[in-house]
């Protein structure tokens, strides 16, 4: 922790040095003031690299902040504090083995800080409550759009139900390549039925299964990304589809913005004016995402994500187009952007509560994971 800390000193005093400035948009229309509650700089972990279903997030400082190396920094609007933006991805934008998870505890080893708030998902937030407790307090993605993807010219019906995919798995045809099936969605789906023979795991946002096997294999991604890259290259570019987790049935939400349980009242003065400004951005950027994807493009184009990383300006109109006319971004179920749908949380927790070992908390409940305290309901698409 030591360690954590001396770079976290380091790294406030290098930022408070820079000439970073927030775009004009945000500069006109986030001006709440944040000083006098809020840390700054304040640090958000994502999950991932950038890309535009992070775009919300972005839109806070608009173009002009600093990019560097694993973080997209500066002023938060006219707030009066600082943003820090940092990458995620194990071994990536965090030390191998750290997750956005642990970085709320135990730091973001490559930043050299612990952020305060993180990038979670809603079934990890139950299987990890022991572990590592966090609290949501936003989700920009209403609807996660993480999937599986099929050759359109391989299966012309594709795979719209576990049943599909119980056939797929029986049939030899192909395999389906995830993450894991030992939690999480493929647990779910072997609970459901399809075969474990039929999963091979180790996917870690990568696509060269999918084309070494020619279309055959189902491969997992976002429906808002992967789609698009497969469709206009990575040595396929021919037309492919997907089905999102939640329309399998598992209704689970990636993307949830959260608080370590222990630190949640140390920062709810903030959250209590961050939260609805963050509600707007996510309304703004999809309303008119062109800033923000040209600099999530600019800043993966100069490697400050990954070398191998890039989210260009197509790419980024698309996701932004899709996340709206999928309902990836939404309301939800009222009028409101950015609020957990709790009844919708309490179907997850039954579904995972199989999953539950000595990470969690036995006794989790909804309430330990997620919370409206915060949202401001008068503000949505």
């Amino acid at each position: 922790m030591n360690r954590i800390l001396t770079a976290l000193t380091a790294s406030v005093a290098a930022f408070a040095g820079t000439a970073a400035s927030a775009g004009e948009f945000a500069t006109a229309h986030y001006t709440t003031p944040l000083a006098d509650v809020c840390p700054s700089p304040f640090y958000i972990q994502k999950d991932w690299l950038a890309q535009a279903e992070h775009g919300g997030l972005y839109q806070m400082i608009g173009a002009g902040g600093t990019m560097e190396s694993g973080a997209y920094r500066g002023p938060l609007g006219a707030t009066g504090i600082e943003l820090a933006i940092l990458e995620g991805g194990g071994g990536i934008g965090l030390g191998d083995g750290e997750t956005a998870y642990s970085a709320l505890f135990n730091g973001n080893s490559k930043a050299g800080v612990i952020p305060h708030l993180g990038f979670q998902e809603l079934d990890n937030a139950y299987i990890f409550s022991n572990l590592f407790p966090v609290v949501g307090v936003f989700v920009p993605l209403d609807i996660a759009p993480s999937g599986l993807i099929w050759d359109v010219g391989t299966y012309p019906d594709g795979f719209h139900s576990v049943d599909d995919l119980k056939a797929f798995g029986e049939s030899g045809a192909g395999m389906i390549y995830v993450s894991t099936i030992t939690r999480t969605f493929g647990l779910w789906l072997v609970e459901q039925g399809v075969s474990r023979d039929a999963f091979v795991e180790g996917y870690r946002g990568d696509l060269e299964n999918f084309v070494a096997n020619n279309g055959t294999w189902l491969n997992q991604g976002f429906v808002t990304t992967e789609v698009f890259n497969l469709s206009n290259g990575m040595n396929w570019a021919k037309p492919v589809d997907a089905v999102t987790v939640n329309e399998l049935g598992y209704p689970t939400i990636t993307g949830m913005v959260s608080v370590a349980q222990p630190r949640l009242e140390e920062l709810a003065p903030c959250l209590e004016l961050l939260v609805p400004i963050m509600q707007q951005a996510a309304v703004d950027y999809i309303n008119d995402p062109a800033e923000v994807n040209q600099l999530i493009a600019d800043f993966t184009a100069g490697g400050f994500s990954a070398s191998w990383w890039r989210a260009t300006p197509e790419l980024n109109a698309y996701s932004a187009a899709a996340q709206r006319d999928r309902g990836i971004v939404g309301n939800g179920n009222n009028a409101t952007i950015g609020d957990f749908d709790l009844d919708r949380a309490a179907a997850m927790l039954e579904l995972v509560k199989p999953m539950l070992d000595d990470r969690a908390n036995p006794d989790v409940t909804v309430d330990d994971v997620v919370t409206n305290r915060f949202i401001n309901p008068e503000i949505g698409l």
